[in-house]
């Protein structure tokens, strides 16, 4: 003893303003044995060496880094005890340590847990705004992945998981009363979880996209209502619209249903598919606008989609929306149901809780929406070149005069629109990953919210409150009061528009 005690004041004196690392990260070494010839301690077989330990004045002990060279997680307890709740305290315990160790999927055979960490014996500290719960058996509602952070699965939120680092957990053998004087032991955790205020952010959100949801089917009504507003154009306008509100509405209930714990698994199960394939049907019309611009302005004449009506080409364009989104959700369901074991790339909407999260969300979700978005630039460039050639070799379309040049000034205000619409879905994808990535971040669910709002508003504001639809509403107000003047205007309105496209057509049809 007198020889520890002289070591320890050496080293007291050597280290005494070197602190290498923090309190919760190291352990008590006063007890240790110095080696000879060296500044190095030895404590339970560990050895630490001078840049590995330091004197910590506030306790006046010799402490250890000891997670310097392997992954620190905390037991609850010294080895040999077990944390009983009810006294809040450590009991001795014969039962041994050994909590499985898992990946995201799958508990991993023959790795021990007492092999691939260094368990330092001591409880947590949760600090404000956080508080200190016990959860349920680690054998069905968390494990200890191989990182060394604990996955607890949280089956009534979105995520339906969360993933806590070391600090902020303990694991250890539980002693349990039963009321009866029967004691039993499991292996549990203490966890150490942010204030929750995920219930207040879901009706925050869901409240968002509601009002976002008004906005756009007011939109999609105006378009209806407006006959000169139901050509080729709007009716792919309307589908799109129509697609994002299923998708909105429906993840709006989802987050209500889950925010006040009303919601089956197979209630989950349906409403994601549904709002996967109104999403992925919304991003594909939005490809067929995009692909519509294009043609328009191209001249190409492989698929022959002038010889159409406009019927037909809309029922082309919606069998080609519909279907791939088709596909991809029954491909989804077939994956969830094969009975697969758990892997990353299997969409695992049952094991995540309600909709898909994560590598699933990235390959399934975000992989077909960057292939649309890109295929969508390239549209907008080759438009754009193809519009500055035709200023450059049609003189006709310099005339004030020609419906030609109307047709073409229309169409490049149609695809400023869509250049618009793009942008705004753009910005609330970006918002997406952003927020998947730091789900933490307050400020980003904030302003993920209240851009929820401004994608109805600003998809409103795009394409209603503009002075043209503003006096097409007021000729249709009158036109049902029964204003013969505004009726014959329509239909004459109507017929010229027909006419401009026909010409257009035909000039089309010459220049190729």
């Amino acid at each position: 003893m007198v020889y520890k005690l002289i070591a320890l004041l050496a080293l007291a004196t050597q280290t005494i303003s070197v602190q290498v690392c923090d309190r919760w990260n190291s352990v008590d070494i006063s007890d240790g044995v110095a080696t000879n010839g060296s500044s190095a301690v030895v404590k339970n077989g560990v050895k630490y060496t001078r840049n590995e330990y330091y004197y910590d004045e506030e306790t006046g002990t010799l402490r250890g880094c000891q997670c310097k060279d392997k992954m620190c997680i905390r037991k609850c307890c010294p080895f040999g005890f077990g944390y009983e709740p009810k006294k809040k305290a450590c009991v001795p315990v014969t039962d041994q340590f050994e909590p499985p160790v898992w990946n995201l999927y799958r508990r991993l055979v023959g790795v021990r847990a007492v092999d691939r960490f260094r368990f330092i014996t001591q409880k947590h500290n949760c600090t404000d705004p956080e508080f200190r719960i016990r959860i349920g058996q680690v054998s069905s509602n968390y494990h200890l992945i191989q990182d060394g952070s604990l996955y607890v699965e949280m089956p009534n939120s979105i995520p339906p998981w969360s993933i806590r680092g070391p600090d902020n957990y303990c694991i250890d053998t539980f002693v349990l009363d039963d009321g009866y004087g029967v004691k039993t032991t499991q292996l549990d955790a203490l966890v150490c979880f942010a204030e929750n205020q995920e219930d207040h952010h879901y009706v925050l959100s869901s409240t968002c996209m509601l009002i976002s949801c008004v906005f756009i089917l007011a939109t999609c009504a105006v378009y209806a209502w407006l006959p000169e507003l139901r050509n080729l154009h709007g009716r792919v306008l309307m589908a799109y619209l129509l697609c994002l509100f299923v998708g909105f509405s429906f993840l709006t209930a989802m987050q209500i249903l889950l925010v006040i714990d009303n919601i089956s698994a197979l209630m989950c199960i349906i409403m994601t598919i549904i709002i996967y394939f109104a999403l992925l049907s919304a991003f594909f019309w939005l490809n067929v606008m995009c692909f519509d611009i294009w043609w328009t302005f191209s001249g190409k004449r492989g698929l022959s989609l002038e010889k159409l009506s406009t019927r037909g080409r809309f029922y082309a364009y919606a069998l080609y929306a519909f279907s791939i989104p088709t596909a991809l959700t029954i491909l989804l369901t077939a994956l969830e149901f094969s009975g697969l074991p758990p892997h990353p790339l299997l969409p695992l909407i049952r094991h995540q809780g309600c909709f898909i999260f994560g590598t699933s969300k990235l390959i399934y979700l975000y992989g077909p929406i960057v292939i649309l978005c890109v295929a969508n630039m390239i549209f907008f460039v080759l438009t754009a070149l193809k519009i500055t050639q035709i200023k450059q070799q049609t003189s006709v379309l310099k005339s004030k005069e020609s419906s030609t040049h109307d047709q073409h000034r229309n169409d490049k205000q149609r695809l400023l629109l869509y250049v618009k619409l793009f942008a705004v879905m753009g910005i609330n994808w970006i918002l997406e990953v952003i927020s998947a990535i730091y789900p933490q971040a307050n400020s980003v669910w904030r302003i993920t919210d209240a851009y929820n709002v401004l994608i109805g508003v600003i998809i409103f504001i795009i394409f209603v409150c503009k002075r043209k639809i503003f006096h097409l509403i007021k000729k249709r107000y009158k036109q049902l009061r029964g204003d013969p003047m505004s009726r014959n205007q329509t239909t004459v309105s109507s017929r010229t528009s027909s006419r401009d496209e026909t010409r257009l057509n035909s000039i089309k049809m010459r220049e190729k």
